[in-house]
């Protein structure tokens, strides 16, 4: 039996509107390379099942399941994958024509790296185009090239995204995969955990857009991410796996994505009403907060009881209200 190249893995939950989409995006992919697509339906209510049922593709794999969250979904994938490599989309994305070509050729040319990230768009109603990292855009001419150091990386530009990322599937199960535990930056923890397994490549090319936002939200998107927030760890829960992997030299580096981390952790707790643990990751973490106005705002008002609820009541106010 051949050896197939790719295994792309879709968790699905009520992806009736932009699911077809997801899925031709995939098929009509230009590539040599073999891949089997892996849809876990993780409880949905809506006729995502009978969608995929209905699809004409011999390589889809189709597995039902109770509602356990997106990282259940996905390590359930990575379980029945059969590929050399494995790769994420949601079901309310798309991948441009060369994604599978271009990460797959990358890691064949470099066995050193366990993973390569690509360039993003997301899309928002009423808003440019968001580009990340913040220098590809549609036309960016850059080549690929191998991450030097994967944390300030991350710090200077940008984490990776859970659905422009392709691992190696030998790593990825070795890894554990994703923690089913956090219903909130489930993919942050995942890739700097899995990043402390080998290098990381980067393919400077806009190959994952990210649009799905402009229709889910108005189904109580906002909502349901106010909800996941609620069950955001703190940072000694959230990096309690990694820390064991973190080598001296790397060390000063990682401080520098925790402060990202724990900034997003932070967000949560507030617009969740959990002022006073807020406060307290801020005044522990909060030096090495990204230099945002929110990063800035919060550095300023940690130092008072007072002035941090002041401002912990207007972010949540603003949340509530957008």
């Amino acid at each position: 039996m051949l050896q197939i190249d790719l295994s792309v893995i879709i968790p699905v939950y009520n992806a009736v509107p932009l699911l077809e989409r997801c899925l031709n995006s995939i098929f009509i992919q230009t590539t040599q390379y073999s891949y089997e697509v892996i849809l876990v339906d993780d409880g949905s209510t809506d006729n995502s099942v009978e969608v995929i049922k209905a699809r004409p593709e011999r390589n889809i794999v189709l597995h039902q399941q109770s509602n356990a969250g997106p990282a259940a979904a996905r390590n359930k994938g990575m379980e029945l994958a059969k590929g050399k490599y494995v790769a994420f989309i949601d079901a309310d994305d798309y991948w441009n024509d060369g994604y599978i070509e271009q990460t797959v050729q990358f890691l064949e040319e470099h066995v050193r790296c366990v993973a390569v990230s690509v360039g993003c768009k997301s899309i928002s109603f009423g808003n440019p185009p968001c580009y990340c990292p913040a220098f590809v855009n549609d036309n960016s001419k850059f080549s690929a090239f191998v991450i030097d150091d994967f944390f300030t990386y991350w710090a200077e530009h940008c984490v990776p995204g859970t659905c422009s990322t392709t691992i190696r599937t030998d790593v990825a199960k070795a890894s554990g995969g994703m923690r089913r535990d956090l219903r909130i930056t489930e993919d942050y923890e995942y890739w700097l955990y899995l990043s402390t397994f080998g290098k990381w490549g980067f393919i400077p090319k806009i190959l994952y857009v990210s649009d799905g936002g402009i229709v889910t939200q108005k189904q109580g998107h906002v909502k349901k991410d106010i909800e996941r927030a609620r069950k955001s760890p703190d940072m000694a829960d959230f990096e309690k796996r990694i820390i064991k992997r973190i080598t001296e030299v790397d060390a000063k580096n990682y401080i520098k994505v925790r402060g990202r981390v724990s900034r997003v952790l932070v967000y949560s707790h507030v617009i969740t009403g959990r002022f006073s643990l807020g406060r307290k990751e801020a005044l522990c973490y909060g030096e090495h907060f990204p230099k945002d106005k929110i990063g800035i705002l919060m550095n300023i008002a940690k130092y008072t009881a007072f002035t941090w609820w002041c401002l912990a009541y207007m972010l949540r106010w603003r949340e509530y209200h957008r």
